[in-house]
């Protein structure tokens, strides 16, 4: 029972970890949600600048606490990205 005891002690942890999202799953949920956002009171995206990025970061944390979405950083700049109508852009695997 002793050598098998670190096996059954990781197991739960190894469970844990495979059902994370990558950051790239993490944006590209955000991306999604913010591309169904009415956010046609930004403005126009294509010369987006901070302005923009706070309004539509100020949008999609509105919504997805309204929603009881989990939220990282990854998710809130998909979000972002897809309010604003940018091209997506997610972030390298780490």
């Amino acid at each position: 029972m002793r050598k098998h005891l670190p096996a059954l002690l990781a197991a739960p942890l190894l469970l844990v970890a495979g059902c994370a999202d990558s950051p790239g799953q993490q944006y590209e949920k955000g991306y999604h949600y913010g591309q169904g956002l009415p956010a046609t009171h930004l403005g126009n995206p294509v010369n987006a600048s901070s302005a923009y990025d706070g309004a539509a970061r100020s949008e999609c944390g509105e919504h997805a606490e309204t929603d009881g979405v989990r939220t990282t950083e990854d998710w809130m700049a998909g979000c972002v990205d897809g309010a604003l109508g940018r091209p997506a852009s997610p972030p390298a695997s780490r």
